[in-house]
């Protein structure tokens, strides 16, 4: 079983990262140079970066944006671009789909309106969708190498209020408090938006259960860093392979 540590927060980037680390090397070279490929043709420039903070060492994904994104994406847009991106990627996995899936059906009772008529923001430009596809692969990827099933503590959310491309907002925003919906999940004490819409609806699909870490000795254990800081610490999500 894979133990994801939400604790921190939860996000698409930083998933995506710490899964990356439990992948053998040669798997993990691979699904690195086809996201750099698929993230080169949407005119972004994919950066895999080291990082060791406080003692801990992980790694985290960004892109450089070489244009400007539209500022809302509709939903059959997204579902063309994402498309080409797993082609893209080669994966052969439902799992992105499916976490793309949780997050039109949340935003459109959000807004109250029809999914079909749904416009993503952040969510629906490239570089969000890269990483939902590539968190398809890579979940295919670990099944395959027989990691079990995924398990998911607590999701710290955050608090406070944050500026989106909606305006002003509270945490969780109306999306992610759909999302969350029937998860155990808590504020913690720093402001911010600590768990995106991506990173829980990433949590909802991979996750069979909820509760404390597993004991035992773990096989593997990965720290995917995000860039952003709460508390004066970056946010994180550590995996544990046990």
């Amino acid at each position: 079983m894979i133990f994801i540590d939400a604790r921190e927060g939860a996000s698409g980037d930083m998933l995506l990262a710490a899964m990356l680390g439990l992948l053998d090397s040669p798997d993990k070279a691979l699904v690195v140079k086809l996201l750099d490929a698929a993230a080169s043709r949407h005119g972004l420039g994919l950066r895999v970066l080291d990082i060791d903070e406080d003692g801990v060492a992980g790694k985290a994904v960004n892109y450089a944006v070489e244009r400007p994104a539209n500022e809302s994406t509709s939903r059959d847009e997204c579902l063309r671009i994402f498309a080409e991106i797993e082609r893209d990627l080669g994966s052969e996995s439902d799992v992105g789909g499916r976490i793309l899936g949780e997050i039109f059906r949340a935003e459109a009772e959000a807004h109250g309106i029809p999914e079909r008529d749904v416009h993503l923001h952040e969510i629906g430009r490239p570089q969000a969708l890269l990483n939902i596809a590539a968190i398809g692969l890579v979940a295919g990827m670990l099944g395959r190498a027989h990691a079990g099933e995924f398990m998911c503590s607590t999701i710290t959310t955050g608090m406070g209020v944050i500026a989106v491309s909606h305006g002003a907002i509270r945490v969780p925003a109306p999306a992610s408090a759909i999302l969350l919906r029937g998860m155990k999940h808590l504020k913690g004490d720093s402001p911010g938006e600590r768990a995106t819409p991506s990173g829980i609806a990433a949590l909802k699909v991979l996750s069979s259960s909820q509760g404390d870490e597993l004991s035992g000795e773990p096989k593997r254990t990965s720290t995917g860093f995000g860039s952003k800081r709460f508390g004066g610490r970056l946010g994180r999500m550590t995996l544990t392979w046990r």
